[in-house]
């Protein structure tokens, strides 16, 4: 089966161009800033469960996540967290702060959304589900900047038919993609249920995300679309589920699982966890 790819033809020629052009120095700095924006997304999530948490804790909880219990006990020196906001995160929020000033209600989802809620996976991409702005597109490519590359006919037809589309900072590569809401009582949810999270503080940053329930749930529906072959997407999912335990709404999970159509996925992952 073919895996199922969410980035257009042209978009992934542009980023191909962009990385091919890129010194290798850039190449490394990119990568930096990835970790970096893992790190930032986890502390994220650990201080939404965990308000009180000091650095300490949420430096020694990353290191008990990516390099398990008996590694994370050997590394003595704690680097505390940068309040810098990253590359990827400053993208970000530029792409979600034009939807803004359109007044078009946006929300994180995707990896970035999982890695708060869940395990920690670097990616070099963004997910977003926006409501529809039919008549906007060439304002939200305008609004973009020049160091943005987005297709006005591509987004047309996302919006027309409720799909997708991408965004690309041309300069780093750095891809957004997404995602405009269905016709359906599901999407409503997800855009209504948004949580804002503090990113960073100085400057402050502030993006919303979904919930950690809602980001289950569209999880384990991009593993159905994509023929249930991605171990990314399953590994997202038990991710958030085992790090959230009991402060998951299970009446919410079983009542939206059972109408998207993923009911049977959601109550393998509980034999998993």
């Amino acid at each position: 089966m073919t895996p199922l790819s969410d980035t257009a033809p042209d978009v992934e020629r542009l980023v191909c161009e962009v990385y091919r052009r890129m010194p290798t120095a850039r190449k490394l700095a990119l990568l930096d800033d990835a970790n970096r924006t893992c790190r930032a997304l986890h502390s994220v999530g650990f201080r939404s469960r965990n308000p009180a948490a000091t650095e300490q804790q949420v430096w020694a909880d990353w290191l008990r996540m990516t390099l398990g219990d008996a590694l994370a006990e050997r590394v003595l020196e704690r680097m505390p967290m940068s309040q810098i906001p990253t590359e990827s995160v400053r993208t970000t929020q530029e792409v979600m702060e034009v939807f803004r000033q359109l007044g078009v209600r946006c929300v994180l989802c995707g990896s970035f959304a999982s890695t708060v809620h869940g395990y920690p996976r670097s990616t070099q991409d963004a997910d977003l589900m926006a409501e529809p702005f039919p008549g906007r597109e060439e304002e939200f490519v305008r609004l973009l900047g020049p160091v943005y590359y987005a297709s006005p006919d591509t987004i047309r037809a996302a919006v027309r038919d409720r799909g997708g589309f991408n965004v690309v900072h041309t300069t780093t590569a750095f891809k957004i993609d997404v995602f405009i809401e269905k016709t359906r009582p599901f999407d409503r949810s997800v855009l209504d249920r948004r949580v804002p999270h503090t990113f960073t503080t100085d400057p402050k940053v502030v993006l919303d995300v979904v919930t950690p329930e809602d980001s289950v749930l569209l999880k384990l529906e991009c593993y159905r679309i994509g023929g249930e072959i991605s171990d990314r997407q399953w590994n997202d999912v038990l991710g958030v589920m085992r790090t959230q335990g009991d402060r998951l709404d299970a009446a919410y999970l079983d009542h939206w699982a059972a109408e998207i159509g993923v009911k049977d996925l959601l109550d393998r992952v509980r034999t998993q966890l």
